[in-house]
């Protein structure tokens, strides 16, 4: 497997427009980027060395096993299934971690207070961490993940009440700072009789034929930007125009 280096991922982010002061939402399948020098937290080194100490990193900590009767503890409930990048940015001494249960995020830098005390029903809330992130004008980061790995398109699900979502809430043990507390959070969850298989792909070829989407590759994947705010417009014009639109089994009656 071919290595990457510090070096490297600095040159991608910078010719992305990463600059000092950013936020990001990143999200990371960093396996398909070779092997890194030095481990993993190669990638936060190099993240951190660009945004500066005025910037802010999230990454996605989702874990659901509050969902199956789990206790959730925002310092200790690994994140599953987000990758190596955000269990190591999860693990961080200096790291934030918001009180979702299900779908949290982690924070480190200049607004890692703002965003990790932002306590709401569901995760894309209004008021929310995601909401806030789009309020200061926050970018996307994929490190060598696939756009249907974007998280805030769940913001834009939401916000159109696609017909393949529907609410639903869950009750268990939270560790908050005056101990375990019994609360109730929600999701819009999938419909697993639709089972809908969604795709991103027109999104992001819209946002290229407009100059929103930048894409540079490394190894065997690749790295992309985009500002938050774009990706989210652009979601919610195909929504509004066709809830279905980005679905690829979509039932034949509708």
């Amino acid at each position: 497997m071919k290595e990457v280096t510090q070096d490297q991922v600095v040159s991608c982010l910078r010719s992305l427009g990463v600059s000092a002061g950013d936020g990001l939402l990143t999200h990371s399948a960093v396996q398909f980027l070779g092997r890194p020098r030095g481990g993993v937290g190669m990638y936060l080194e190099a993240i951190l060395s660009v945004i500066g100490p005025q910037g802010t990193l999230v990454a996605p900590t989702f874990n659901f096993a509050f969902a199956r009767g789990e206790r959730y503890d925002p310092a200790n409930t690994p994140s599953t299934g987000m990758g190596a990048f955000s269990e190591y940015v999860r693990q961080h001494p200096q790291a934030r971690r918001t009180s979702h249960p299900m779908q949290s995020v982690a924070v480190l830098g200049y607004y890692a207070e703002d965003i990790a005390s932002r306590d709401t029903l569901s995760a894309f809330d209004p008021g929310s961490a995601f909401e806030r992130m789009l309020e200061l004008d926050f970018k996307l980061l994929l490190l060598g993940a696939d756009a249907r790995a974007i998280s805030m398109f769940h913001y834009c699900e939401q916000r159109a009440s696609v017909p393949y979502r529907y609410w639903k809430d869950f009750t268990g043990e939270v560790r908050t700072p005056q101990g375990w507390q019994r609360r109730t959070y929600r999701m819009f969850v999938r419909d697993l009789d639709l089972n809908p298989q969604l795709t991103l792909d027109p999104v992001v070829a819209e946002m290229q034929a407009r100059g929103e989407w930048r894409s540079v590759p490394l190894n065997y994947g690749w790295i992309s930007v985009c500002k938050l705010t774009d990706f989210v417009a652009t979601a919610d014009r195909f929504l509004a125009a066709d809830p279905w639109s980005l679905v690829l089994n979509r039932p034949q009656n509708v």
